[in-house]
């Protein structure tokens, strides 16, 4: 798998964030699970936001980008924004083209490989999420 790191210009499109899949009045979860905004999450079953996994010892999980940070803390509140949204989210050196698709990958990072893509690229800058929230399955 190949890490496409966050830019460190990544921003989000204030229309299509107007017209996504927002979810919103969500809480952080705990001591351990820091995060940084525009980081693929999930909702966990105890209701708390967490960073997506896709790996061998886990499931498949993603319901968006989260449009806040988390500290080390947790408990902050959180929205998620889905399917439809357009971020600047590539480093002009990755020159990814439009189509390439984009895996949950670790914390803070998509991946070029995975079970299932979350987003594309439109151009050599920007991605567009093309998964819904409540994508499970299970890693084979």
């Amino acid at each position: 798998m190949a890490a496409v790191v966050k830019s460190t210009k990544a921003g989000y499109d204030a229309i299509s964030a107007s017209k996504c899949i927002d979810i919103s009045e969500l809480i952080t979860a705990g001591p351990g699970l820091a995060f940084e905004k525009l980081t693929p999450v999930f909702i966990d079953s105890d209701g708390k936001v967490r960073p997506a996994t896709d790996d061998s010892t886990n499931e498949l999980a993603f319901d968006g980008f989260a449009m806040s940070l988390n500290d080390s803390t947790g408990g902050l509140p959180c929205t998620i924004k889905g399917l439809g949204l357009i971020m600047e989210w590539l480093e002009d050196s990755d020159n990814y083209t439009p189509g390439t698709r984009f895996y949950v990958g670790a914390t803070n990072q998509l991946e070029t490989t995975g079970t299932t893509p979350v987003a594309m690229a439109i151009n050599n800058k920007e991605i567009i999420v093309i998964a819904p929230p409540g994508l499970r399955a299970a890693v084979a």
